[in-house]
């Protein structure tokens, strides 16, 4: 019923304002025409509640975001890829929350981990300057290890038979085998306003690693 109501009152700006220019001639009719004064007649005609709850819908729509990141981890060596959400700001205009998981794959390490970080941006970039931003976060992680030491190849051998005993090598995303734990992330990084980011991800006190990565948030 409210929006048939918002509906007839701009179909009423509209004949009012169409009698006005046939009645004040050409040079109204130029003015009014014109998008500016379209505009203004149908924004006085939509109630307050409505233009609020509009103004609202927009801004929510801009504090909330999701993007993609990829890279590679020093100690220990892996590639890492993984996705996030982003609210914000929240707080402070500077502070942003970023969700995340990530999977990390490597010769010896395969690992898949949870970042709940909060990220603090230093200074408002603007048009296609890049900003620099700090964060911290926990991490919870799950890390599998799939080193073999040598001379365990003696171990499968069966000295009753002297013949070799068939062992079924573990998958490498077997995660039947793992550990599970809990670290801090320290995040220094830099964001352009289109949405593409680089920074560098040190967990420490859990899978302790260090991570260059490159990403992009919508």
């Amino acid at each position: 019923m409210e929006g048939l109501l918002v509906y007839m009152r701009s179909f009423v700006a509209v004949v009012t304002l169409s009698a006005a220019v046939l009645l004040s001639g050409p040079a109204a009719a130029q003015q009014v025409s014109s998008p500016s004064a379209f505009g203004a007649a149908r924004q006085a005609s939509v109630p307050p509640a409505v233009q609020n709850a509009e103004n609202n819908a927009e801004d929510l729509a801009h504090r909330f975001g999701f993007g993609v990141r990829a890279g590679i981890g020093l100690d220990p060596e892996i590639i890492d890829f993984g996705a996030h959400a982003t609210f914000g700001p929240i707080f402070n205009r500077g502070v942003s929350f970023r969700p995340g998981i990530e999977f990390g794959v490597g010769e010896v390490t395969t690992m898949f981990g949870v970042n709940l970080d909060l990220l603090y941006t230093l200074s408002e970039g603007t048009g296609d300057r890049w900003t620099p931003y700090l964060g911290i976060g926990p991490n919870f992680g799950l890390s599998h290890r799939g080193f073999q030491a040598e001379g365990s190849d003696a171990d499968n051998v069966d000295t009753d038979t002297d013949t070799d005993t068939d062992t079924e090598e573990p998958s490498r995303f077997d995660f039947s085998d793992t550990d599970f734990n809990g670290g801090l992330n320290f995040i220094v990084g830099m964001h352009s306003r289109r949405g593409t980011f680089f920074e560098m991800n040190a967990t420490a006190y859990g899978v302790s690693n260090i991570r260059l990565l490159v990403g992009f948030t919508f």
